[in-house]
């Protein structure tokens, strides 16, 4: 039978060791949660790196089409998907295209609003499908990581090998 000296080291020892595992448990989720506010803050200026370049692309072409199109180039460029046009692209980028094209079709409605006497004419063309393009792009985002296991925003990281460093 273990003396009364033992029993209250034991005793001690297991609030110890209760102590230590409630504190892993804390330090655990909050690693956790400051990944998850370091990742949502650097897809959040992704996002905004992308949609600004977008968005300033639109603004500068008239031309829906050709806007639209150099709007996707700036984007898959900045990513590192090409190096030239949209031509570069497989085929199994067609879904992405799908999905960013009225995406850079709002941006350049936005920037290049109707006048109100083009639509009292009939001449207008049809309305961008999305209304909201930072939500548009946001549904673009959950696609993309549901189709292919990823975040959209996780192409930025480009792995940099180490470099040397070399004092001359």
């Amino acid at each position: 039978m273990p003396s009364a000296a033992e029993t209250l080291i034991a005793r001690l020892q297991a609030e110890c060791t209760a102590a230590e595992a409630a504190e892993r448990s804390v330090r655990a989720s909050v690693d956790a949660q400051i990944q998850a506010a370091e990742r949502a803050r650097a897809f959040a200026w992704r996002r905004l790196s992308a949609l600004s370049d977008m968005a300033r692309v639109a603004a500068l072409e008239p031309d829906r089409e050709l806007a639209v199109e150099r709007q996707l180039e700036v984007l898959f460029r900045e990513i590192g998907w090409i190096d030239g046009g949209l031509a570069e692209l497989g085929e199994g980028a067609r879904p992405l295209l799908d999905w960013l094209r009225p995406i850079a079709e709002a941006l350049h409605a936005e920037a290049h609003p109707l006048p109100a006497d083009a639509e009292a004419d009939g001449e207008a063309p049809e309305p961008p499908v999305v209304a909201d393009p930072i939500a548009a792009f946001r549904a673009f985002e959950a696609w993309y990581e549901a189709e292919r296991g990823t975040a959209f925003l996780q192409v930025y990281e480009r792995y940099m090998p180490p470099t040397p460093v070399v004092e001359f």
